[in-house]
């Protein structure tokens, strides 16, 4: 699961998505 959030984060659609992914991993 780390990893498709890391591959999310590096191709993020919209800012304000990674921080809620970054939130959700935490």
């Amino acid at each position: 699961m780390i990893k498709k959030v890391g591959v999310l984060t590096s191709g993020g659609d919209s800012p304000g998505m990674n921080a809620a992914i970054r939130a959700a991993v935490r």
